[in-house]
């Protein structure tokens, strides 16, 4: 009886393959993941900026509709529109109540993608007669 040493060639080429198939496997799953985490941290830088946006309304300024557009020095572009709802009506409360509710959408932009938010913004005035 002849006793064997080692490996044939097809059990060799068989074993070769298997680590190919599987290493490219994790290749992929590596790849898809990166570009998942990619998206995630974009759609975080996003949502900061947009917060960020809709937090400055109203405080450095008084709110008025229309639409301002800026960009920032990280790549990301944005378009913040303002639009004032139809006058609730206040007439009959006690004191007298001036209210003023505005729609804001922020567009948050860069090369890649393109992420919307929304929020609504109010004023209160109060008659002092």
């Amino acid at each position: 009886m002849k006793n064997e040493q080692g490996f044939s060639l097809l059990e060799s080429l068989v074993g070769l393959t298997i680590i190919t198939i599987v290493l490219l496997t994790l290749i992929q799953v590596g790849r898809s993941s990166s570009a998942q985490i990619k998206r995630a941290e974009d759609a975080s830088i996003a949502a900061s900026l947009a917060k960020t946006l809709f937090n400055r309304v109203g405080v450095e300024n008084p709110i008025q509709k229309g639409i301002i557009k800026g960009n920032e020095n990280s790549g990301w572009s944005w378009e913040l529109s303002i639009i004032e709802r139809d006058k609730p009506d206040t007439s009959q409360m006690e004191p007298k109540i001036y209210l003023q509710l505005f729609d804001l959408k922020a567009r948050i932009y860069n090369d890649q993608s393109v992420y919307e938010f929304k929020t609504v913004r109010n004023t209160i005035s109060q008659d002092t007669k």
